[in-house]
Formats: C-alpha cells, sequence, structure tokens
C-alpha cells in the first residue's frame, strides 16, 4: 500500500512541477510577445526615417545639381569675360 503512495506522490509532484514549467513558459512567452509588439514599433520607426532620409537625400541631390548648374554658367560668364 506504501507503494502506491509513493507512486501516487511522485505523480502529483511531477504534475506540480509541469504546472511550474507551464507558467514559467507561459511568462516568457508573454514577455517575448511584448519585445516583438516593441520591435515591431521600432522597426515601423526605423522604415519611415528611411523614407524620410530617402526623400531628404533626393531634394539635396536636385538641390547641388541646381547649384552646380548655377555655378558653371556664373563661370562661363567669367571666362567669357576673360576671353
Amino acid at each position: 500500500m506504501n507503494n502506491g503512495l509513493e507512486k501516487f506522490s511522485d505523480l502529483e509532484n511531477k504534475v506540480y512541477r509541469t504546472i511550474e514549467l507551464f507558467k514559467a513558459v507561459k511568462l516568457q512567452k508573454e514577455s517575448l510577445e511584448k519585445e516583438v509588439l516593441k520591435l515591431k514599433s521600432l522597426l515601423d520607426q526605423t522604415q519611415a526615417e528611411g523614407e524620410r532620409l530617402k526623400q531628404e537625400s533626393i531634394e539635396l541631390k536636385k538641390e547641388r545639381d541646381l547649384v552646380k548648374g548655377k555655378v558653371e554658367t556664373i563661370l562661363k560668364n567669367l571666362d567669357s569675360l576673360a576671353t
């Protein structure tokens, strides 16, 4: 009879350990889900910033080309004065 109680006690201990492991895994899962949400938000912000920088780069290149054209025109005019 004592052997039956020992087996039941062992089974009970295993059930409680399983419950504790399940709780730990559940907490870890919730923590990871929160981290995933934070990372998705960070990714969205980074992509938005990347798009903004891309547009700024395009605008700066246009401005550079415009200034370059004006400088070339000025240089041509100065060159024509020297000739």
